[in-house]
């Protein structure tokens, strides 16, 4: 089980991700959930899902930030999201992933 310390960092501090890995967010309850890419290295895809597993939103290659945390972007929170996952830039058009669609795990 991730603590909230491991669910704040993420991706943070990653120099690498391997191909087709990623981090899968499960959020306690559904709710407008954000990230952002404060201290994260490598540019990422980052896939938001509803309860069902649904796609509700997707953000492609966010780039790191590297300014103050307060002034980086945020990405997702225009709708609810239980889930969310972020994997290196390029996955989502390499699975020709897109809204609605349902991932399966």
């Amino acid at each position: 089980m991730i603590d909230n310390v491991e669910l704040l960092r993420g991706m943070m501090f990653r120099t690498q991700l391997a191909p087709d890995r990623g981090m899968l967010f499960v959020y306690p309850k559904p709710n407008r959930y954000q990230m952002f890419m404060y201290q994260t290295y490598i540019p990422l895809d980052i896939i938001f899902m509803d309860s069902n597993r649904n796609i509700v939103d997707i953000v492609e290659n966010a780039p790191p930030c590297k300014t103050q945390a307060s002034k980086c972007p945020k990405y997702g929170g225009a709708t609810f999201s239980s889930y969310a996952l972020e994997m290196g830039a390029g996955m989502v058009k390499k699975y020709g992933l897109h809204l609605g669609q349902t991932l399966q795990w």
